[in-house]
This record gives structure tokens, sequence and C-alpha cells, in this order.
């Protein structure tokens, strides 16, 4: 089973205990009785921080216009478990998991799935170093990177409209609160969010920011705008 990972990760382990530690969650040890089994935890812990420095490495180098705030913004994407979690289904790393009976009903959730494909390149950088690490994650890193970059995914909604509102209509948006709701413990707002005249977008949530940020979101949706 082993050999068909290896295969499709593209790495020949010297040491298949890495590769072994790295695939067994936490639950299969509390259902599995036996001395001398381990998690992938402290692998995961390894592969996290072995992530943070290959991605900011490749971030820095790659795009020397973006500033410290912006190169942040960029790897918070890159390295979230959403984004861990599809890296680990394109090489299909659920089926090779050892799991407890329950995680394995769900076939084991993104937080689980991510975890693991942390714990792959710890196991990967302690068989094979780094620069092995590396080659292992930039192919999967760099187009994801080119098009967070290149879209401006990595800003939140209102730098992104008055970014697209500045470039195509010459107006930096306004936001008005039109309402709120509910008692103060469970309050609702409601924001619209202005070019000139025109309501572009309206928003609610829990505080005014987060209406805000929903207001920006349906007015990007609303212009159609793109930036290419």
């Amino acid at each position: 089973m082993h050999d068909n990972l290896e295969e499709i990760l593209g790495v020949t382990f010297q040491n298949p205990q890495f590769l072994k530690l790295a695939l067994t969650h936490r639950s299969y040890i509390y259902e599995t009785p036996g001395v001398g089994l381990s998690s992938n935890e402290r692998l995961e812990f390894l592969g996290d921080s072995i992530l943070a420095l290959i991605s900011a490495d490749f971030l820095y180098r790659t795009f020397p216009t973006l500033t410290e705030g912006e190169l942040t913004d960029v790897r918070a994407v890159l390295v979230r478990t959403e984004t861990l979690a599809n890296f680990a289904r394109e090489i299909n790393l659920g089926q090779f998991l050892l799991m407890g009976k329950g995680e394995q009903n769900t076939g084991g959730g993104q937080r689980v799935q991510a975890s693991a494909f942390e714990a792959i390149l710890g196991a990967i950088y302690l068989d094979q170093g780094l620069e092995a690490t590396r080659q292992f994650l930039l192919p999967r890193l760099e187009p994801l990177a080119q098009t967070i970059v290149t879209k401006r995914l990595f800003k939140d909604n209102k730098s992104l409209f008055q970014e697209l509102a500045q470039a195509h209509a010459g107006i930096t948006p306004a936001y008005r609160l039109v309402g709120q709701e509910g008692p103060s413990h469970n309050r609702e707002f409601t924001v619209e969010v202005m070019l000139g005249e025109q309501v572009a977008g309206r928003g609610q949530g829990r505080n005014k920011q987060t209406a805000e940020q929903e207001a920006a979101r349906s007015a990007i949706a609303s212009q159609g705008w793109q930036i290419s």
C-alpha cells in the first residue's frame, strides 16, 4: 500500500517508518492495542514549520513587489486548512491513513487531511532533507500562489472592492449603516456600500465590520469586475 503512495508522492523513503508514522492518526492509536505505536502529531508539528519556511522563502523570492503584510496575507491563504486538505485530496491521502472507526466512517475531515499532509512534509524532510521537501511542495504551491497574487485573492473584500472601484470607476466606496435589529447580545447590522449615489451592495452581520465585508463581497459580485 505504501508503495502506491510513494509512487503518487514521487518519493521513495529510505526509512518507511517515517511514512507509516505520518499516516497514523491518533484515533487509530486509541482503538488499536499495542506497544510502541505513535500518532503523526509530532510530525505534523515539524511539517507545519517546514511549510512556513518553504512558502515564505518562495513568496519572498517570487514576488519582490509585495509588502511584508501582503506576503503574510498570501502565505495565510496558502497554508490554511482548506488549502492543505485540497492538496491531500489531490494525492488521495485519505485512503492511506490509519484511522479509528469513527474517523474512517467520515473519511477523515478537512482538519485530519490537512494535518496528515503536514505530517507527510515532516516525514519527507526527516528522510530526504529540505531540498527534496521543497521539490515535492513547490509544484503545488506555485500555481496557487500565482493565482492568489494575480487576482488579489489575499485581499479582504473591502480592500479588494476599493481597488476595483478606484480602477474601474475612479470612486472610493463609502459605507453607511442602514439598520440594526435584535437585542444587544444578538444584534444584526445592515450596511450598504455606495459608489457615489449608487448602492453597489448590501450586507448583514453580527457587527458593522462583518456587515461591511459582506456588503463589499456583494458589490464585487454585482459589478462583475475582474482583476486580470
